[in-house]
């Protein structure tokens, strides 16, 4: 079994618990609903993005993943200004990250949720209108190439795979997945 395989076998159960819990069609019925959501996604990406970069394995790589730029874009086009964004409140605590491994395993959630964010981006344009200009640049990441970013992600992946490696970056991504689902599905 491949490491991608094992990752997704053994996070199944929370992926498909915040899944749930997120209650997108809620989430999405509004522009304040929606508004909310992405704040609550920006806390998440900011705090996780700091601590995160200090240890991942590859720093461009990394960097050229990054949300948070995405996030405030959209924030400033629902009317927030960019003083409000910079106070909003951070995800804490964080999930520990205390090697480059451990953050693969957490990115593992995060990359993954830009599958999913593509999904998310034609049911908020279809529902809010929405565009990644108006306010869906964050579910848009990657555009057209988020598949071949999801590829060079499990590429990474399987190259720091090791039997020594393998248990800390499956540990990393539950942890993630715990730590997103309790901020993500807290009422601020």
């Amino acid at each position: 079994m491949t490491l991608l395989e094992r990752l997704k076998i053994e996070t199944r159960q929370a992926h498909d618990r915040i899944e749930t819990a997120i209650d997108l069609d809620r989430r999405i019925a509004s522009r304040e609903a929606y508004r909310d959501l992405l704040i609550r996604f920006y806390g998440f990406h900011k705090a996780w993005e700091s601590e995160a970069a200090e240890r991942a394995p590859d720093r461009a790589f990394f960097d050229s993943r990054r949300k948070t730029d995405l996030l405030a874009r959209d924030l400033e086009a629902l009317g927030l200004k960019s003083g409000d964004i910079i106070r909003l409140p951070q995800c804490r605590p964080l999930m520990p990250l205390p090697a480059p491994e451990a953050v693969l395993g957490s990115m593992y959630v995060v990359e993954g949720s830009t599958l999913g964010g593509a999904i998310i981006a034609r049911q908020v344009e279809h529902r809010l209108g929405f565009t990644a200009d108006t306010g869906c640049a964050y579910f848009r990441s990657y555009g057209r190439h988020v598949a071949a970013m999801w590829k060079s992600f499990g590429a990474m992946l399987q190259e720091a795979s090791s039997p020594e490696a393998d248990d800390l970056i499956v540990g990393a991504a539950q942890d993630t997945f715990t730590v997103m689902h309790d901020w993500l599905c807290e009422t601020p």
